[in-house]
C-alpha cells in the first residue's frame, strides 16, 4: 500500500473544544486522485472571499463526488507535535498523514504523483459579517519516486520535505470541528458503552460503519435530566434532551410528538415512541427515510454538544458537516424544505453535500452548486454552473447540470421526435398524414400546465376551443 510509506503515528493532543477561533474551507486543488486528473480547484466559496454555508455537489454515479468528500477529510488541519527535540513546538498537518483509522488509496492509476491541496477561512463565524483570515495551501503532496530511493529517511523527514514548499506559518489555524456523513447513514443498535471508536468521518469511508444509536442517545439524555445528582448538570440534560426532541417534532413529517417510554409489567425495556396520525409507533418501526434523518440528526447534535460542552446554545457553534447523498430515502416535500431548516438550526455550519435530486438544487438559492463532468479519462469540476434561481423542477432537469433531454416519459421522445421529422418536409404525402394521425392518437393531449389544476383549465380551453372550430367559428 503506497500509504504505508508515509504514515505517521499518531502524537495528537486534541482536547474537545480547544479550538483555536472558527475554521471553514474555501477551496480544495487535487491532482491525479481517482477519477480526477490535471490539477483543478473545488471551490466552496460565495464568490465573495467567504465560505458559503452551502456548496452543492451534483454529477452521474462514479463521477467522484464521494471522493471530493473524502478528499477534504484527508486535509483537515490536526496540530501534530513535532520532533523530539523540538517538543516546544507544534505544527499544523493534514490529516492524511497522522490518522491511521484512514484506509483510503486515492491515487489515480497509473500516476506516480498525486496533490491535494486546502485554503482555509478563519476568524469569522458564517453569520458575523466581520471580515476573516484567508490560509492557503496545508497541502498533501507526494513522488512516489522521490520516497522508493530515499526509504532509509525517516517517515517524518519525508514528510516535512514533500511540504517543505508550503513555508507557512499556521499558528492561527486550529483543528477544525468537522463531521462527514456517509450514504448509508445507518442508526447504530449498539450500546453507547460498546462503542469502539469515535470517528466522526467514519461512515464516508465505509458503508458498515452505523451511526450513533439515537435511541439509546436519547434514552440517557431523559434519564440524566431526571437522576442526575447536581442541578447544573440535570438542567443541562434535560434542556439538550427537549432541544433534541424539539427538533425532531419540527424535522419529521407527520410527527406530533415524542415520549419515553418507562419500564412496566408490559414494557420490558425502555424506549421512544413518536406520535403519527396512526398513533405512536416505535423508532424501530419507522420507515428507512425517518430512521436515517433521526440517525444523523441525533449523532451530530451530539458531537456538537460533546464538542462545545459551555455554549449556551452549541448547535449554533462553528463546523463544516459533509453529507454524502443528502436526498436518499427523502420524500420531495422533505428534500424541498431540509436545507431552510439545518441553515435556520445549525447558523454557522458550512454544509459541503453531495445529490442526485433537482428538489434540492431548486432549494438552494443562495447556494454554491458545482458540476461534475466527465471528459475522455478524466473528470471536470465545472464551479460556473448556470444560475437557475426561479426554475421549474423539469427546467433544472433538462439543463446541463442532470442532461435529460426532455422532463416527459421516454416513450413520448420518440414519436414527438418522428412528428418533427415529418412536419419538417416542404410536402407531405397521404401517407404522411395518415401516420401523423396516429402519433396524435398515441401521443394524447401532452399536458402543458404546471398543477393538476392548471392542467385541467387547460384541458378545458382545448376542448372549447375544438368545439368553436367545429361549429364554424
Amino acid at each position: 500500500m503506497v500509504k504505508n510509506n508515509l504514515e505517521i503515528e499518531s502524537r495528537v493532543e486534541s482536547k474537545k473544544g480547544d479550538q483555536t477561533r472558527p475554521t471553514y474551507f474555501l477551496s480544495i486543488t487535487l491532482e491525479n486522485i481517482r477519477c480526477f486528473g490535471p490539477r483543478q480547484t473545488l471551490d466552496l466559496s460565495n464568490g465573495k472571499g467567504r465560505p458559503s454555508q452551502w456548496t452543492i455537489i451534483l454529477g452521474d454515479n462514479g463521477v467522484g463526488k464521494t471522493t471530493l468528500l473524502q478528499s477534504i477529510v484527508a486535509l483537515t488541519p490536526v496540530v501534530f507535535p513535532t520532533l523530539a527535540e523540538e517538543e516546544t513546538r507544534k505544527e499544523v498537518v493534514p490529516r492524511y498523514f497522522t490518522d491511521k483509522r484512514m484506509e483510503w488509496e486515492p491515487f489515480r492509476y497509473g500516476n506516480d504523483d498525486f496533490y491535494l491541496s486546502v485554503d482555509f477561512f478563519v476568524g469569522a463565524e458564517l453569520s458575523e459579517k466581520k471580515l476573516g483570515k484567508e490560509i492557503k495551501d496545508l497541502y498533501v503532496g507526494r513522488n512516489l519516486d522521490y520516497v522508493k530511493t530515499n526509504e532509509n529517511e525517516t517517515t517524518w523527514n519525508i514528510f516535512r520535505k514533500l511540504k517543505r514548499a508550503n513555508g507557512k506559518n499556521y499558528k492561527d489555524l486550529g483543528e477544525i470541528v468537522c463531521f462527514g456523513y456517509g450514504a448509508s447513514r445507518r442508526m447504530g443498535e449498539t450500546s453507547l458503552s460498546e462503542k469502539a471508536e469515535d470517528d466522526p468521518y467514519a461512515s464516508l469511508f465505509s458503508d458498515n460503519v452505523a451511526l450513533l444509536n439515537a435511541e439509546e442517545w436519547l434514552l440517557q439524555a431523559d434519564y440524566a435530566a431526571h437522576a442526575s445528582k447536581s442541578s447544573r448538570a440535570q438542567k443541562r440534560a434535560k434542556d439538550r434532551r427537549d432541544e433534541i426532541k424539539s427538533i425532531l417534532i419540527k424535522l419529521l413529517p407527520d410527527v406530533d410528538d415524542i415520549k419515553f417510554t418507562q419500564l412496566t409489567e408490559e414494557q420490558l425495556k425502555p424506549g421512544i415512541e413518536v406520535k403519527t396520525p396512526y398513533g405512536w409507533v416505535s423508532i424501530k418501526e419507522l420507515s428507512l427515510g425517518y430512521k436515517t434523518l433521526i440517525a444523523w440528526m441525533v449523532d451530530l447534535a451530539s458531537r456538537l454538544f460533546d464538542t462545545y460542552p459551555d455554549s449556551p446554545n452549541p448547535l449554533a457553534e462553528p463546523a463544516v458537516v459533509l453529507v454524502d447523498e443528502i436526498d436518499l430515502h427523502l420524500h420531495p416535500k422533505w428534500q424541498r424544505n431540509l436545507m431552510s431548516f439545518l441553515s435556520e438550526l445549525f447558523p454557522n455550519t458550512q454544509f459541503i453535500a453531495t445529490a442526485h435530486s433537482p428538489l434540492i438544487v431548486q432549494a438552494a438559492t443562495d447556494a454554491n452548486v458545482v458540476l461534475l463532468r466527465r471528459e475522455s479519462d478524466h473528470v471536470v469540476i465545472d464551479n460556473d454552473v448556470k444560475a437557475i434561481h426561479g426554475w421549474r423542477v423539469d427546467q433544472i432537469l433538462t439543463s446541463d447540470l442532470f442532461g435529460l433531454e426532455s422532463a416527459r416519459p421516454p416513450q413520448l421522445d420518440s414519436l414527438l421526435a418522428e412528428r418533427t421529422q415529418i412536419l419538417s418536409k416542404a410536402k407531405l404525402t397521404k401517407k404522411d398524414r395518415e401516420r401523423l394521425e396516429k402519433i396524435e392518437e398515441e401521443i394524447g393531449s401532452l399536458p402543458t400546465g404546471e398543477t393538476p389544476e392548471d392542467m385541467e383549465a387547460m384541458d378545458v380551453i382545448r376542448r372549447a376551443a375544438e368545439r368553436l372550430k367545429s361549429e364554424g367559428y
